[in-house]
């Protein structure tokens, strides 16, 4: 008699599944970065109308982190590893702090779009750091960089241009090195040995963070000018947004993804950002949406698949 072979099972956070849920769960685990982070543009739009940018940075990674904390100290698992602390400096300085923080800065000179397309370049130095450090990606993967990135160059379009200020061009700057030190931390921590608790990595990794933006923000001026009593109902519940179910929901997901699929793959979300950015600027802030945008968010949306199926 034919021995019967059981399907192959994964473990995540405890819990068995088979390949099949796996798969689910994968493409379930995208759909939350691709639409969870791009919607940080929009929340991050409005909140700058009310708080300095380095403060926004502060309090909502300070907020996340004391709250993923205390989750964990409930339910008895707050276990601290000393190679932890290593880890969380790495995603608290490189993913968090930088790129957040440029974000954020970035986003009180530069158009909310723009902005995003910006952070395209992200799975460019993925991909990049791979075939230097690791192995070559391969045809299909930079097949579809080639054409996501025409899509870019597409849908920038007037961005920065002749008439452009030198804030502007300096926090096009910062965001590109940002999305250097972004992959470079994505790549180091996959190659670092994980958390023990993957809450208590999260919520050691966002207060490295928030204490870092802090003294950005202090070097910065921003804290003279903070004024919580003046906020609005609307500002405190993009905040609360951007604490809940984006930092607490989608960061979970990402460094998740980190550690069961390649970081160019990962870093496709940088792709879909724009064009969930620009969707939303269309439709809440009554930003225009030409044919030549929507051209080359169908191109965007080609090479990130063929990243996607070239990654399998």
């Amino acid at each position: 008699m034919a021995r019967r072979t059981e399907p192959a099972t994964f473990s995540l956070l405890g819990f068995r599944m088979s390949s099949r849920y796996r798969s689910l769960l994968l493409v379930s685990a995208f759909l939350v970065i691709y639409i969870g982070w791009g919607t940080t543009y929009l929340a991050n739009h409005f909140l700058l109308r009310e708080l300095p940018p380095f403060v926004i940075g502060a309090l909502r990674f300070c907020l996340a982190g004391v709250l993923a904390m205390l989750w964990v100290a409930a339910r008895g698992e707050l276990k601290i590893q000393r190679s932890d602390w290593g880890t969380a400096l790495i995603g608290g300085l490189l993913l968090i702090a930088v790129g957040q923080g440029a974000l954020i800065y970035a986003n009180q000179h530069l158009p909310t779009g723009l902005l995003a397309m910006l952070y395209t370049t992200l799975p460019l130095w993925s991909v990049a750091l791979e075939w230097l450090l690791d192995e070559r990606p391969p045809l299909w993967v930079l097949l579809g960089l080639a054409i996501a990135t025409g899509g870019i160059v597409l849908l920038m379009g007037n961005g920065l241009g002749d008439n452009s200020g030198a804030q502007q061009w300096l926090s096009g700057a910062l965001v590109l090195l940002a999305t250097l030190l972004w992959a470079v931390g994505a790549w180091w921590l996959r190659k670092r040995a994980p958390f023990q608790s993957p809450a208590t990595g999260l919520g050691l990794q966002m207060l490295v963070g928030a204490v870092v933006m802090s003294g950005l923000g202090l070097a910065h001026g921003d804290w003279q000018l903070l004024q919580l009593g003046q906020m609005s109902a609307n500002g405190w519940l993009w905040l609360a947004y951007l604490v809940l179910p984006v930092s607490l929901g989608v960061y979970p997901v990402y460094f998740w993804l980190l550690r069961e699929v390649k970081p160019s793959l990962v870093s496709t979300f940088a792709f879909v950002n724009p064009v969930v950015a620009l969707l939303l600027g269309y439709l809440i802030l009554d930003e225009s949406l030409s044919l030549s945008a929507g051209l080359a968010c169908a191109a965007i949306l080609i090479g990130v698949s063929m990243i996607i199926f070239g990654r399998r």
